[in-house]
């Protein structure tokens, strides 16, 4: 764990201690990424990173847990409904990783408030929330997007996801009726292992359309490819529970 306590250490230093002196986001260079930063005087802060064209979006301040590698929230901007998201974990840190980062990061752009319930686990006894007020000026944000060439707007942001229930943990593995296999090149297979989050829009006959990657590491070398050439054969189980 030393290179995330190094990664927390970078990035908090990166970020000033106390709430934005100006209604803007922050903007930094550091180690060759172009970070915006919001941090806040009840410890919490919201960092956009642009580093070798991949965008990464962090909280930090938020309780540690040792175990899960992903961890449950519920986010609302400016009123909207909640909407769940999953968030990767990084253990024993108060760091927290979007899984979509593109998607959250246009969410913050937007301004307003950000409420965010981190619910009850195991690991702490209760639910956290929080309100934190998002700077109205997006120009440092926009820049890191820009640096990562992200699109600042994108409608689909506006659907409904489907996300596995809390008191269901294991049945998003069950959604596939037919998960076809990608046929990776030459590239990826040298790269040993990868890692592809896609978003699909998805018809009533399940079957996907408008797939897209969201996030493809280690980039370019063609695990996100395979995987938008295997989507179309794929498809949902729709039906009660899904």
């Amino acid at each position: 764990m030393i290179a995330a306590a190094t990664l927390l250490s970078a990035l908090l230093a990166a970020t000033p201690a106390a709430a934005q002196d100006k209604d803007g986001w922050t903007l930094t260079e550091a180690s060759g990424a172009l970070i915006a930063s919001a941090s806040y005087e009840s410890g919490q802060s919201f960092v956009v990173r642009c580093r070798n064209r991949r965008l990464d979006v962090m909280m930090t301040g938020v309780p540690t847990e040792s175990g899960p590698q992903t961890r449950r929230l519920e986010w609302a901007v400016q009123g909207e409904e909640h909407q769940r998201q999953t968030w990767l974990n990084l253990a024993n840190q108060p760091m927290i990783f979007a899984s979509r980062p593109v998607h959250v990061a246009r969410i913050l752009r937007k301004g307003g408030t950000a409420s965010v319930r981190l619910p009850a686990s195991s690991e702490t006894a209760q639910a956290r929330r929080y309100d934190l007020p998002l700077p109205s000026d997006a120009d440092g944000l926009d820049q890191v997007l820009a640096a990562c060439e992200a699109r600042l707007d994108d409608p689909r942001d506006d659907l409904i996801e489907i996300d596995p229930p809390y008191e269901r943990p294991g049945v998003f593995p069950d959604i596939w009726q037919r998960h076809a296999t990608p046929q990776y090149p030459n590239s990826a297979i040298s790269a040993g292992a990868g890692e592809v989050l896609f978003s699909c829009i998805v018809a009533e006959s399940g079957r996907l359309r408008d797939c897209r990657i969201e996030m493809e590491n280690p980039p370019r070398v063609g695990f996100g490819q395979a995987t938008l050439d295997a989507l179309p054969s794929s498809r949902l189980r729709l039906g009660p529970g899904v």
